[in-house]
Protein backbone atom coordinates (compact mmCIF):
# COMPACT_ATOMS: atom_id res chain seq x y z
CA UNK A 1 0.00 0.00 0.00
CA UNK A 2 2.66 2.12 0.88
CA UNK A 3 4.46 2.27 -2.70
CA UNK A 4 1.01 2.48 -4.13
CA UNK A 5 0.59 6.01 -2.54
CA UNK A 6 4.17 6.94 -3.06
CA UNK A 7 3.80 6.09 -6.90
CA UNK A 8 -0.04 8.00 -7.03
CA UNK A 9 1.69 11.31 -4.97
CA UNK A 10 4.73 11.06 -7.72
CA UNK A 11 2.68 10.94 -10.48
CA UNK A 12 1.48 14.61 -10.88
CA UNK A 13 4.62 15.54 -10.64
CA UNK A 14 5.71 13.68 -13.08
CA UNK A 15 3.36 15.67 -15.68
CA UNK A 16 4.28 18.71 -14.06
CA UNK A 17 7.67 18.30 -15.06
CA UNK A 18 7.11 17.83 -18.78
CA UNK A 19 4.01 20.46 -18.46
CA UNK A 20 4.80 23.41 -16.56
CA UNK A 21 7.98 22.76 -14.31
CA UNK A 22 7.41 26.19 -12.55
CA UNK A 23 5.21 24.36 -10.96
CA UNK A 24 6.96 21.25 -9.29
CA UNK A 25 7.67 24.39 -6.52
CA UNK A 26 4.42 25.01 -5.65
CA UNK A 27 3.07 21.19 -5.37
CA UNK A 28 6.67 19.94 -3.63
CA UNK A 29 5.34 22.64 -0.72
CA UNK A 30 2.01 20.77 -0.52
CA UNK A 31 3.78 17.31 -0.46
CA UNK A 32 6.07 18.42 2.11
CA UNK A 33 3.52 19.49 4.61
CA UNK A 34 1.42 16.61 4.30
CA UNK A 35 3.13 13.27 3.82
CA UNK A 36 3.71 12.97 7.12
CA UNK A 37 0.04 13.17 7.91
CA UNK A 38 -0.26 10.99 4.73
CA UNK A 39 1.78 8.23 6.11
CA UNK A 40 0.81 8.24 9.36
CA UNK A 41 -2.68 7.34 7.95
CA UNK A 42 -1.63 4.61 5.98
CA UNK A 43 0.33 3.11 8.69
CA UNK A 44 -2.79 3.23 11.35
CA UNK A 45 -5.01 1.94 8.61
CA UNK A 46 -2.37 -1.08 8.03
CA UNK A 47 -2.11 -1.68 11.80
CA UNK A 48 1.72 -1.32 11.78
CA UNK A 49 4.10 1.34 12.11
CA UNK A 50 6.50 1.03 9.03
CA UNK A 51 9.62 3.43 9.20
CA UNK A 52 11.22 3.13 6.06
CA UNK A 53 7.69 4.30 4.57
CA UNK A 54 8.25 5.28 1.01
CA UNK A 55 5.94 8.20 1.36
CA UNK A 56 8.29 9.77 3.50
CA UNK A 57 10.77 10.19 0.46
CA UNK A 58 7.72 11.70 -1.95
CA UNK A 59 9.35 15.43 -1.19
CA UNK A 60 12.90 14.34 -1.77
CA UNK A 61 11.60 12.29 -5.12
CA UNK A 62 9.64 15.46 -6.31
CA UNK A 63 13.19 17.26 -5.51
CA UNK A 64 14.97 15.17 -7.20
CA UNK A 65 12.56 16.44 -10.74
CA UNK A 66 13.25 20.36 -9.54
CA UNK A 67 17.21 19.53 -9.75
CA UNK A 68 16.82 17.75 -12.97
CA UNK A 69 15.12 20.74 -14.43
CA UNK A 70 17.79 23.30 -12.80
CA UNK A 71 20.46 21.00 -14.36
CA UNK A 72 18.89 21.21 -17.79
CA UNK A 73 19.29 25.19 -17.69
CA UNK A 74 22.21 25.19 -15.47
CA UNK A 75 24.50 26.83 -18.55
CA UNK A 76 21.73 30.19 -18.22
CA UNK A 77 23.17 31.23 -15.44
CA UNK A 78 25.74 33.76 -15.03
CA UNK A 79 29.26 33.17 -13.37
CA UNK A 80 29.02 34.60 -10.22
CA UNK A 81 25.69 32.06 -9.49
CA UNK A 82 27.50 28.91 -11.15
CA UNK A 83 30.12 29.54 -9.16
CA UNK A 84 28.09 29.69 -5.14
CA UNK A 85 26.49 26.52 -6.56
CA UNK A 86 29.73 24.72 -6.77
CA UNK A 87 30.93 25.54 -3.81
CA UNK A 88 27.86 23.95 -2.64
CA UNK A 89 28.68 20.88 -4.52
CA UNK A 90 31.72 20.77 -3.14
CA UNK A 91 30.52 20.59 0.45
CA UNK A 92 28.06 18.54 -0.14
CA UNK A 93 30.69 16.27 -1.89
CA UNK A 94 32.77 16.09 1.18
CA UNK A 95 29.92 15.50 3.78
CA UNK A 96 28.48 12.29 1.48
CA UNK A 97 31.85 11.18 1.36
CA UNK A 98 32.86 10.89 4.96
CA UNK A 99 28.98 10.25 5.67
CA UNK A 100 28.36 7.14 3.17
CA UNK A 101 31.40 5.71 4.86
CA UNK A 102 30.52 6.10 8.34
CA UNK A 103 26.24 6.33 8.15
CA UNK A 104 25.91 4.25 4.86
CA UNK A 105 22.24 5.00 3.63
CA UNK A 106 21.68 7.56 6.13
CA UNK A 107 23.72 9.65 4.58
CA UNK A 108 22.11 9.34 1.27
CA UNK A 109 18.67 10.79 2.78
CA UNK A 110 20.61 13.61 4.68
CA UNK A 111 22.43 14.59 0.87
CA UNK A 112 18.54 14.77 -0.45
CA UNK A 113 17.69 17.02 2.37
CA UNK A 114 20.15 19.72 1.11
CA UNK A 115 20.08 18.94 -2.34
CA UNK A 116 16.01 19.65 -2.03
CA UNK A 117 16.47 23.29 -1.01
CA UNK A 118 19.18 24.32 -3.21
CA UNK A 119 16.96 22.78 -5.88
CA UNK A 120 14.61 25.17 -5.35
CA UNK A 121 16.98 28.24 -4.71
CA UNK A 122 18.42 26.93 -8.36
CA UNK A 123 14.12 27.06 -9.93
CA UNK A 124 13.35 30.56 -8.47
CA UNK A 125 16.52 31.82 -10.06
CA UNK A 126 15.20 30.30 -13.28
CA UNK A 127 11.82 32.76 -12.89
CA UNK A 128 14.39 35.90 -14.07
CA UNK A 129 12.63 38.37 -12.06
CA UNK A 130 9.48 37.58 -12.34
CA UNK A 131 7.65 38.89 -9.60
CA UNK A 132 4.48 37.13 -9.90
CA UNK A 133 5.92 33.82 -10.17
CA UNK A 134 7.40 34.74 -7.06
CA UNK A 135 3.94 35.76 -5.32
CA UNK A 136 2.90 32.57 -6.58
CA UNK A 137 4.99 30.31 -4.72
CA UNK A 138 4.82 32.81 -1.29
CA UNK A 139 1.09 32.18 -1.36
CA UNK A 140 1.14 28.64 -2.43
CA UNK A 141 2.99 28.32 0.82
CA UNK A 142 0.59 30.45 2.35
CA UNK A 143 -1.96 28.44 1.98
CA UNK A 144 0.01 25.35 2.97
CA UNK A 145 0.24 27.10 6.02
CA UNK A 146 -3.39 27.09 6.47
CA UNK A 147 -4.45 24.08 5.91
CA UNK A 148 -1.33 22.84 8.10
CA UNK A 149 -2.67 25.70 10.95
CA UNK A 150 -6.47 24.03 10.64
CA UNK A 151 -5.33 20.79 11.02
CA UNK A 152 -3.65 21.35 14.22
CA UNK A 153 -6.51 22.40 16.22
CA UNK A 154 -8.60 19.94 14.88
CA UNK A 155 -5.58 17.54 16.49
CA UNK A 156 -5.22 19.61 19.47
CA UNK A 157 -9.22 19.04 20.39
CA UNK A 158 -9.35 15.75 18.75
CA UNK A 159 -5.89 13.51 18.72
CA UNK A 160 -6.95 11.91 15.81
CA UNK A 161 -6.59 8.16 16.20
CA UNK A 162 -3.18 7.90 13.53
CA UNK A 163 -1.46 10.22 15.12
CA UNK A 164 -1.74 8.91 18.34
CA UNK A 165 -0.86 5.91 16.88
CA UNK A 166 2.60 6.84 15.60
CA UNK A 167 3.16 9.00 19.30
CA UNK A 168 2.83 5.83 20.21
CA UNK A 169 4.97 4.00 18.10
CA UNK A 170 8.09 6.24 18.50
CA UNK A 171 8.12 7.26 21.50
CA UNK A 172 6.82 10.68 21.43
CA UNK A 173 4.57 10.23 24.61
CA UNK A 174 6.19 12.75 27.21
CA UNK A 175 7.98 14.87 24.82
CA UNK A 176 4.64 15.85 23.14
CA UNK A 177 2.65 15.75 26.19
CA UNK A 178 -0.41 13.62 27.11
CA UNK A 179 -2.45 11.76 24.72
CA UNK A 180 -5.24 13.90 25.41
CA UNK A 181 -7.03 16.98 23.53
CA UNK A 182 -5.93 19.90 24.91
CA UNK A 183 -3.01 18.15 26.76
CA UNK A 184 -0.42 17.66 23.64
CA UNK A 185 1.59 19.91 22.26
CA UNK A 186 0.98 20.13 18.24
CA UNK A 187 2.57 18.74 15.70
CA UNK A 188 -0.40 19.12 12.76
CA UNK A 189 0.71 16.69 9.57
CA UNK A 190 4.83 17.51 10.10
CA UNK A 191 7.00 15.16 11.59
CA UNK A 192 7.17 16.89 15.12
CA UNK A 193 6.48 20.08 16.95
CA UNK A 194 9.71 22.06 16.04
CA UNK A 195 9.45 21.32 12.53
CA UNK A 196 6.10 22.47 12.49
CA UNK A 197 6.83 25.78 13.88
CA UNK A 198 9.56 26.73 11.74
CA UNK A 199 7.45 26.29 8.51
CA UNK A 200 5.18 28.08 10.12
CA UNK A 201 6.88 31.05 11.26
CA UNK A 202 8.93 31.14 8.11
CA UNK A 203 5.68 31.35 5.88
CA UNK A 204 4.03 33.51 8.15
CA UNK A 205 6.72 36.28 7.62
CA UNK A 206 6.15 37.76 4.40
CA UNK A 207 2.20 37.60 5.00
CA UNK A 208 2.95 39.97 7.39
CA UNK A 209 5.32 41.78 6.02
CA UNK A 210 3.70 42.67 2.97
CA UNK A 211 -0.08 42.70 1.73
CA UNK A 212 0.97 41.08 -1.76
CA UNK A 213 1.95 37.69 0.22
CA UNK A 214 -0.92 37.64 2.12
CA UNK A 215 -3.60 35.17 0.51
CA UNK A 216 -7.57 35.78 0.05
CA UNK A 217 -7.80 35.30 3.61
CA UNK A 218 -6.25 38.42 4.63
CA UNK A 219 -5.45 39.11 8.03
CA UNK A 220 -7.12 36.32 9.26
CA UNK A 221 -4.65 33.73 7.72
CA UNK A 222 -1.39 34.60 9.44
CA UNK A 223 -3.71 35.23 12.72
CA UNK A 224 -4.52 31.36 12.31
CA UNK A 225 -0.86 30.67 11.79
CA UNK A 226 0.37 32.70 14.92
CA UNK A 227 -2.00 31.20 17.33
CA UNK A 228 -0.88 27.25 15.91
CA UNK A 229 2.61 28.63 16.56
CA UNK A 230 1.63 28.80 20.16
CA UNK A 231 0.22 25.86 20.30
CA UNK A 232 4.10 24.21 19.39
CA UNK A 233 5.06 25.76 22.59
CA UNK A 234 8.40 26.45 20.62
CA UNK A 235 9.35 30.13 21.47
CA UNK A 236 12.52 30.30 19.04
CA UNK A 237 9.74 30.60 16.06
CA UNK A 238 8.42 33.85 18.21
CA UNK A 239 11.40 35.21 17.99
CA UNK A 240 12.00 34.43 14.53
CA UNK A 241 8.92 36.26 13.34
CA UNK A 242 9.64 38.96 16.02
CA UNK A 243 13.09 39.27 14.40
CA UNK A 244 12.38 39.21 10.70
CA UNK A 245 9.44 41.96 10.75
CA UNK A 246 11.53 44.14 12.65
CA UNK A 247 14.58 43.63 10.86
CA UNK A 248 12.86 44.60 7.44
CA UNK A 249 13.03 48.69 8.21
CA UNK A 250 15.82 48.44 9.97
CA UNK A 251 18.19 46.38 6.89
CA UNK A 252 16.41 49.09 4.13
CA UNK A 253 16.87 52.26 5.26
CA UNK A 254 14.02 52.90 7.21
CA UNK A 255 11.27 51.77 4.57
CA UNK A 256 8.32 51.23 6.44
CA UNK A 257 9.06 51.40 9.89
CA UNK A 258 5.76 52.94 10.92
CA UNK A 259 3.26 50.56 9.33
CA UNK A 260 6.16 47.89 11.56
CA UNK A 261 5.24 49.72 14.45
CA UNK A 262 1.69 49.77 14.17
CA UNK A 263 1.72 46.09 13.28
CA UNK A 264 3.65 45.00 16.74
CA UNK A 265 1.26 47.04 18.55
CA UNK A 266 -1.59 45.60 16.85
CA UNK A 267 -0.67 41.98 17.21
CA UNK A 268 0.42 42.69 21.11
CA UNK A 269 -2.58 43.62 21.39
CA UNK A 270 -4.78 41.53 19.59
CA UNK A 271 -2.10 38.50 20.80
CA UNK A 272 -2.84 39.42 25.01
CA UNK A 273 -6.71 39.38 23.77
CA UNK A 274 -6.68 35.78 21.97
CA UNK A 275 -4.51 34.39 24.56
CA UNK A 276 -6.93 35.24 27.41
CA UNK A 277 -9.46 32.88 25.65
CA UNK A 278 -7.61 30.75 24.13
CA UNK A 279 -7.47 26.89 25.63
CA UNK A 280 -4.13 26.02 27.53
CA UNK A 281 -3.75 29.35 27.79
CA UNK A 282 -1.83 29.11 31.28
CA UNK A 283 0.79 26.58 30.44
CA UNK A 284 1.05 28.79 26.72
CA UNK A 285 1.48 32.34 28.60
CA UNK A 286 3.75 30.63 31.36
CA UNK A 287 6.17 29.13 28.38
CA UNK A 288 6.22 33.32 26.59
CA UNK A 289 7.22 34.56 29.54
CA UNK A 290 10.46 32.92 29.77
CA UNK A 291 11.03 34.78 26.51
CA UNK A 292 11.93 38.11 28.83
CA UNK A 293 14.01 36.12 30.68
CA UNK A 294 15.74 33.80 28.67
CA UNK A 295 19.20 33.43 29.81
CA UNK A 296 18.12 32.13 32.83
CA UNK A 297 15.72 29.51 30.72
CA UNK A 298 17.25 25.44 31.42
CA UNK A 299 17.21 25.86 27.20
CA UNK A 300 19.09 28.14 26.74
CA UNK A 301 21.70 26.99 29.31
CA UNK A 302 21.71 24.05 27.68
CA UNK A 303 22.44 25.35 24.12
CA UNK A 304 25.25 27.12 25.65
CA UNK A 305 26.61 23.41 26.95
CA UNK A 306 25.71 22.16 23.42
CA UNK A 307 28.42 25.13 22.26
CA UNK A 308 31.13 23.82 24.27
CA UNK A 309 30.25 20.25 23.07
CA UNK A 310 30.62 21.60 19.34
CA UNK A 311 33.57 22.96 19.68
CA UNK A 312 35.32 20.32 21.90
CA UNK A 313 34.35 17.64 19.08
CA UNK A 314 35.26 19.89 15.82
CA UNK A 315 38.59 19.97 17.67
CA UNK A 316 39.23 15.71 18.29
CA UNK A 317 36.98 14.87 15.06
CA UNK A 318 38.07 18.08 12.45
CA UNK A 319 36.84 15.84 9.27
CA UNK A 320 33.33 15.64 11.15
CA UNK A 321 31.11 12.74 11.42
CA UNK A 322 29.18 13.10 7.69
CA UNK A 323 26.04 13.61 6.56
CA UNK A 324 23.50 11.49 8.00
CA UNK A 325 25.22 11.39 11.25
CA UNK A 326 22.07 13.81 13.14
CA UNK A 327 18.68 14.94 12.71
CA UNK A 328 16.21 13.01 11.21
CA UNK A 329 18.71 11.09 8.11
CA UNK A 330 20.70 9.80 11.37
CA UNK A 331 17.37 8.77 12.36
CA UNK A 332 16.51 7.04 9.40
CA UNK A 333 13.08 7.64 9.15
CA UNK A 334 12.13 6.02 12.77
CA UNK A 335 11.16 9.01 14.87
CA UNK A 336 13.48 8.03 17.27
CA UNK A 337 14.85 10.74 18.86
CA UNK A 338 18.59 9.75 20.20
CA UNK A 339 20.09 10.19 16.87
CA UNK A 340 22.64 13.38 17.07
CA UNK A 341 19.80 15.49 19.11
CA UNK A 342 21.89 16.81 21.42
CA UNK A 343 23.94 18.74 18.68
CA UNK A 344 21.45 19.15 16.51
CA UNK A 345 19.93 21.68 18.77
CA UNK A 346 22.55 23.56 17.23
CA UNK A 347 22.50 24.44 13.77
CA UNK A 348 26.07 25.74 13.04
CA UNK A 349 27.71 22.74 15.08
CA UNK A 350 25.48 20.36 13.51
CA UNK A 351 26.66 21.79 9.57
CA UNK A 352 30.22 22.07 10.98
CA UNK A 353 30.07 18.09 12.30
CA UNK A 354 27.70 16.90 9.43
CA UNK A 355 30.56 18.74 6.28
CA UNK A 356 33.73 18.81 8.85
CA UNK A 357 35.64 21.93 9.29
CA UNK A 358 36.69 22.02 5.47
CA UNK A 359 33.43 21.54 4.46
CA UNK A 360 31.50 23.50 6.85
CA UNK A 361 33.84 26.14 6.17
CA UNK A 362 33.18 26.13 2.28
CA UNK A 363 29.15 26.08 2.81
CA UNK A 364 29.12 29.02 5.08
CA UNK A 365 30.96 30.86 2.72
CA UNK A 366 28.71 30.14 -0.09
CA UNK A 367 25.95 31.58 2.02
CA UNK A 368 28.24 34.96 2.85
CA UNK A 369 28.22 35.13 -1.08
CA UNK A 370 24.80 35.17 -1.64
CA UNK A 371 24.77 38.39 0.78
CA UNK A 372 27.53 39.52 -0.59
CA UNK A 373 26.07 39.31 -4.50
CA UNK A 374 22.27 40.87 -3.02
CA UNK A 375 24.34 43.89 -1.49
CA UNK A 376 25.86 44.55 -5.06
CA UNK A 377 22.61 44.42 -6.83
CA UNK A 378 21.16 46.49 -4.17
CA UNK A 379 24.30 49.35 -4.67
CA UNK A 380 22.98 48.75 -8.34
CA UNK A 381 19.66 50.10 -7.64
CA UNK A 382 17.46 47.15 -7.36
CA UNK A 383 16.00 47.63 -4.06
CA UNK A 384 13.04 45.49 -4.87
CA UNK A 385 10.34 44.12 -1.97
CA UNK A 386 11.33 40.60 -2.71
CA UNK A 387 15.39 41.94 -1.81
CA UNK A 388 14.16 43.98 1.43
CA UNK A 389 12.44 40.42 2.43
CA UNK A 390 15.11 38.75 1.53
CA UNK A 391 17.68 40.98 3.84
CA UNK A 392 15.51 40.28 7.05
CA UNK A 393 15.14 36.18 6.51
CA UNK A 394 18.76 36.43 5.89
CA UNK A 395 19.91 37.97 8.67
CA UNK A 396 17.54 36.45 11.17
CA UNK A 397 18.29 33.02 9.84
CA UNK A 398 21.81 33.51 10.43
CA UNK A 399 21.04 33.96 14.24
CA UNK A 400 17.98 31.40 14.39
CA UNK A 401 20.67 28.84 12.92
CA UNK A 402 21.96 28.79 16.60
CA UNK A 403 19.24 27.13 18.23
CA UNK A 404 18.65 24.53 15.33
CA UNK A 405 19.39 23.60 11.69
CA UNK A 406 16.59 24.74 9.82
CA UNK A 407 18.77 24.86 6.54
CA UNK A 408 17.38 21.20 5.73
CA UNK A 409 13.69 20.86 5.95
CA UNK A 410 10.28 22.68 5.63
CA UNK A 411 11.67 25.79 7.19
CA UNK A 412 13.97 26.38 4.16
CA UNK A 413 11.50 26.86 1.52
CA UNK A 414 10.74 30.49 2.08
CA UNK A 415 14.38 31.37 2.41
CA UNK A 416 15.02 29.22 -0.52
CA UNK A 417 12.81 31.04 -2.55
CA UNK A 418 13.47 34.33 -2.12
CA UNK A 419 17.56 33.80 -1.87
CA UNK A 420 17.37 32.19 -5.68
CA UNK A 421 14.81 34.83 -7.42
CA UNK A 422 17.33 37.81 -6.09
CA UNK A 423 20.28 36.00 -6.83
CA UNK A 424 19.31 36.40 -10.50
CA UNK A 425 17.01 39.63 -11.46
CA UNK A 426 17.35 39.87 -15.21
CA UNK A 427 13.83 40.78 -15.61
CA UNK A 428 14.00 43.48 -13.10
CA UNK A 429 16.54 45.49 -15.13
CA UNK A 430 16.14 43.89 -18.45
CA UNK A 431 18.76 42.49 -19.17
CA UNK A 432 21.70 40.58 -17.65
CA UNK A 433 21.92 40.99 -13.77
CA UNK A 434 25.51 42.88 -12.73
CA UNK A 435 28.56 40.59 -12.24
Amino acid sequence: MDWIIAALIIAPALILYFKNPSWLIDYLVWVTVLNRGIRRFVDWMAGSFNPFSPISLTPLMISGLIFLFVLGHYQTFPRYLRHIFHLFAGALAIGFAVGFARNQFAAVYALAEYVAPLAMMGCAALACGNERMLDRWVKSVGWAAVVVSIYGWYQYYTIPPWDAFWVRAVGFEGYLGQLRPTEMTVFSTMSERGVLAGFLAMAVIPMLVSQRWRNAGGWLSPALILATILLTFVRTAIITIGMAVVLVPILNRGKSTLRTVVLLCAAAMVGNFALGRMPGREKISERLQTIGSITEDGSFRGRIEIAGYGITSLLSNPIGNGLGATGLAGRVNTGAMDAGGTIGDNGYFEILLSFGVIGGGIFFYALWLIWKQVRIFERAGLRSESLMMFKALFVTGAVVLFAGNWLAGPGSVVFSLFAGFVLFPRAAKGGPPPQ
